[in-house]
């Protein structure tokens, strides 16, 4: 260790410390606003200063439930300053790693749960914030609910924050830098799946009990899930104790995660039977508030090292089908980490379902121009991401065997053998399926039918047709052009003629867009067995007249919101302006028919559409 301890230069060994106080002071503040929701001592001070001495002031002067409301916020402001330090001497001591990246998420999390802290409090006290909030998230004035929903999501945010900084201590801590043996063995895959499902599920078991500190309701749900999570946790110590008997960091953490179990099962049980089911205790010093305390305290603990257990398990188990052994070190592991999310990003086309944001964004603020309610927006963004990413990743599924023919997809996770079909077919299902219920519950019915009919157009009609007809294209427009229309029908609720013309500007413009990416893969598309316009114009001239022809046609749709009363003067302007310089791309490009002029149609593709959408906005807000 020493010698491995000789190779971190002095900034590394800081971040170390630094990481290790975040994560030792954010678990005494875990147990220091639990004790203040037991006595329920959060309202003993309504202010919330950013001057932040002045806690200091505040706590040392103050006695009772103020002392532990005010020593919580001083905590936090303690855990903020530790936090700029970590996130400083990371990135001083990994320079050109991606590892320094964790110090800087490490103190985006910290803050994001002071301000989460700082609404909590202001959104009772503070009348203007309060309206504020309000006008941002819609519905009715109810304090104590709006209290304990906001107290809810600061909780189990904290615990998930205290996980997360524990896994950046063993990171960047000497033991980790030490080569270890990999197991590539079924038995290990298995169990890295269930070290994820165990987290998960600890997860959403605190969400319960915070739920049920809160509101005092559904505690059987919160028993159900201790049930669920002591199942799961006695399999993870037996499958360690069977198939990572020799790797030690990994057992002593399977076996201290089961201790804690024990006694989380025995804090939770003892102050129930004593008080009998009362949930508030207002004396600090009484032996139900210090047991209560406990159970909250050593929950999050027991997430912590859960997720530490998953840490480990996932530098243990390496992908790959060979039983073998090698052994690797951290920054192979590190590196290995960084190529698997990015075979998720491309199976998500990231880029495209960033465009998809993009048009759904358009489609929500142009139908309800003024405040929007964030939540609903969010909610949006959020769910149909996720669809669109499922669905991205059951295309590359399907096309698997033709992607691995064609020059430009043989390197994507699927053909390339880096990722099973099963585990992205299984990533599909969960992120469609995933994105349609927050839709669905977050925003309303119909955004949810409209975003469930985007993905299964794409997948069960566009892509079977892409082998079998040249009109492929014309069906394949119809999901790239609803996206404006989810958001449309997020922001009010129901759909009209002026959707309708969103819809009708998407649609047209996807053909000129895919008919230049289609000649510029012409020969890809041939060695897929592709059905394509482009595959059977041996010049290029039939193709060069449609897209054309298309942006003539787009030319007349862009101005369908002047004509139903959508926009004004500026946008029309706007749209001719940008409908000319779009055709010309096209005239130009039919002109030279050259691979060049074919891209200057598809970058000047990627202009119009955020142009325009743009210009509609302005003009409509």
């Amino acid at each position: 260790m020493d010698a491995i301890e000789a190779h971190q230069n002095s900034m590394q060994r800081w971040a170390h410390r630094f990481a290790v106080a975040c994560t030792g002071l954010l678990l005494f503040m875990i147990a220091v606003g639990a004790m203040v929701t037991t006595t329920r001592a959060g309202d003993t001070n309504p202010g919330w200063s950013w001057r932040f001495w002045e806690w200091f002031i505040s706590w040392w002067q103050a006695d009772g439930g103020r002392a532990w409301e005010d020593g919580h916020r001083v905590i936090g402001t303690v855990i903020g300053f530790a936090g700029i330090g970590l996130a400083y001497t990371l990135w001083k001591g990994d320079k050109g790693k991606a590892r320094r990246w964790l110090g800087v998420a490490a103190l985006a999390l910290i803050s994001l749960q002071g301000i989460l802290g700082g609404l909590r409090v202001l959104v009772v006290s503070d009348a203007e914030v309060r309206d504020t909030v309000l006008a941002y998230t819609g519905g009715g004035y109810d304090v104590e609910l709006r209290r304990a929903v906001k107290a809810m999501i600061h909780g189990i945010t904290g615990q998930v924050i205290l996980a997360f900084l524990a896994c950046v201590m063993v990171v960047t801590s000497a033991r980790w830098a030490a080569p270890w043996q990999g197991q590539k063995s079924p038995q290990a895959r298995g169990s890295r799946t269930l070290s994820l499902a165990l987290v998960a599920l600890a997860v959403g078991q605190l969400a319960l009990g915070t739920l049920v500190r809160q509101t005092g309701q559904h505690v059987m749900w919160h028993v159900g899930g201790a049930f669920t999570v002591t199942l799961f946790v006695i399999l993870m110590l037996m499958r360690v104790y069977r198939y990572h008997a020799g790797f030690a960091p990994l057992r002593h953490v399977a076996s201290t995660a089961a201790l804690l179990l024990v006694v989380q099962v025995f804090l939770g049980l003892v102050p129930w039977m004593l008080t009998e089911g009362r949930l508030v205790s207002y004396d600090p010093g009484s032996l139900v508030a210090l047991l209560r305390t406990a159970h909250v305290t050593v929950g999050a603990l027991l997430l912590t090292v859960l997720s530490v257990q998953a840490l480990w398990l996932h530098r243990l188990a390496l992908p790959g089908d060979a039983e073998r052994s090698a052994t690797s070190t951290a920054g192979e592991f590190e590196h290995g980490l960084r190529t698997r999310l990015n075979d998720y990003a491309v199976l998500s086309k990231v880029r495209l379902s960033g465009l998809v944001m993009v048009t759904v964004a358009a489609g929500y603020f142009i139908g309800a121009p003024g405040m929007p309610n964030l939540v609903v927006l969010a909610a949006t963004m959020i769910g149909v991401s996720m669809v669109a990413a499922g669905t991205s990743a059951l295309n590359q599924y399907i096309e698997r065997e033709r992607d691995a023919r064609m020059d430009r997809t043989r390197n994507r996770p699927l053909p390339s053998g880096r990722m099973t079909p099963r585990e992205a077919m299984t990533f599909g299902l969960l992120t469609i399926f995933g994105g349609l219920l927050i839709v669905m519950l977050g925003v309303n019915l119909l955004a949810a039918a409209l975003t469930a009919a985007t993905s299964a157009i794409y997948v069960l009609i566009y892509t079977p047709l892409k082998v079998r007809t040249t009109l492929n294209t014309l069906v394949g427009a119809v999901p790239g052009a609803l996206p404006p229309m989810i958001g449309w029908a997020a922001a009010t609720g129901g759909i009209n003629l002026h959707a309708f013309v969103l819809f009708a500007i998407l649609y047209v413009w996807q053909l000129p867009h895919f008919w230049s990416i289609a000649w510029l893969y012409r020969e890809d598309y041939k060695r897929g067995g592709m059905k394509m316009l482009s595959c059977e114009d041996s010049d290029g001239g039939m193709l060069a007249r449609q897209i054309v022809l298309w942006c003539v046609a787009l030319m007349v749709t862009s101005f369908l919101p002047v004509l139903v009363g959508m926009a004004g003067r500026t946008y029309g302007l706007g749209a001719i302006a940008l409908g000319f310089g779009f055709l010309a791309a096209g005239v130009i490009n039919h002109v030279k028919r050259t691979r060049e002029s074919t891209r200057g149609v598809f970058f000047a593709s990627l202009l119009y559409l955020p142009l325009l959408l743009a210009v509609l906005l302005f003009d409509v807000w």
